[in-house]
């Protein structure tokens, strides 16, 4: 098993319980994406990830330690 830090950003916050940061555990190998249904975020509302501050794919597999950073699209006009 492996420990990630989770932070969420804007709207997704409330997937982690108002909460800006987490530390979950995850399965050996987990991805991204295993993350995200985990969490209970869909993967449609999160839109940049960024893995120990690099971009990063939905099949990104996590190992323990690691920081992953999530964010929403964000409306302006």
């Amino acid at each position: 098993m492996s420990t990630i830090r989770v932070y969420a950003y804007a709207e997704l916050r409330q997937y982690l319980g108002g909460s800006a940061a987490v530390e979950v555990t995850v399965a050996d190998g987990g991805t991204v994406a295993a993350l995200l249904d985990q969490l209970g975020i869909p993967r449609e509302r999160t839109k940049i990830v960024f893995v120990n501050s690099r971009a990063a794919e939905l099949d990104r597999p996590l190992a323990d330690g690691e920081r992953v950073d999530l964010f929403s699209a964000i409306g302006g006009g």
